[in-house]
């Protein structure tokens, strides 16, 4: 059983920024496997890193979209990135202090966050791109990136 599975609603009409958004839910559901599991110990740790790693990643190349096609909303959306970052590098932190509910915590943050922040900031930029008809030159920009950190799903 999944903690979390793609909705057809979650779609941005970006097909590169749903690959990296399914990344998110990859790693939800390998947490929740593994805390049902009793193996929270094990991917703990990587885990962590992994979403810092994921956050770089996306947020660095949504920005860049903004810089590159002069999104009004950047700086609140980059609010939004840098509470995620601060969030998880505080659930990290409280790892580190054997605090044994922090992956329970990490994944109701992690869902709270997928459902809000995806299906309300980033829509709104993903409807401007859309309104500005720049669908396929995004596209073709963030291949030009490539995904060099996503898995499969």
């Amino acid at each position: 059983m999944a903690f979390f599975v793609w909705k057809d609603e979650y779609s941005t009409g970006i097909t590169g920024i749903d690959t990296q958004h399914k990344e998110i839910i990859r790693l939800m559901n390998e947490v929740f496997n593994a805390i049902s599991k009793s193996k929270e110990e094990l991917v703990k740790k990587e885990v962590f890193v992994d979403l810092l790693k994921y956050a770089n990643y996306h947020f660095g190349l949504e920005l860049s979209l903004f810089q590159k096609y002069h999104y009004k909303r950047e700086n609140e959306h980059k609010e939004e990135h840098n509470f995620f970052i601060k969030k998880i590098e505080t659930l990290m932190i409280n790892d580190y202090l054997t605090d044994k509910n922090v992956l329970i915590e990490t994944l109701h943050f992690l869902r709270s966050w997928f459902e809000n922040h995806i299906l309300k900031t980033d829509m709104e930029y993903c409807r401007y791109f859309d309104q500005k008809e720049l669908m396929d030159e995004i596209e073709k920009f963030i291949k030009s990136k490539g995904n060099y950190y996503i898995q499969p799903l």
